[in-house]
């Protein structure tokens, strides 16, 4: 989940302390005001990780959530 300005988008690259890696799926969600994507990322990251994606040649900092984002209209995390 992407909590500043932008949109995550599909092959995006997905960089971390374990390694790299690449988003898959992504887009705005009007429901959460939030940029959310899906991402193939090593093993090693973890739920409530900080890794970074490389959006127009800057890295942005996203906060890795559990893949449920929303359930009957309301966040789940």
């Amino acid at each position: 989940m992407l909590e500043e300005k932008g949109v995550l988008r599909t092959g995006l690259k997905v960089i971390s302390e374990h390694g790299e890696g690449i988003i898959t799926s992504g887009t705005f969600s009007p429901t959460l005001g939030h940029s959310i994507a899906m991402a193939r990322v090593p093993r090693s990251v973890i739920i409530d990780d900080v890794v970074e994606v490389e959006m127009r040649k800057k890295l942005v900092k996203v906060k890795v959530i559990k893949p449920s984002f929303v359930r009957n209209g309301k966040k789940v995390f």
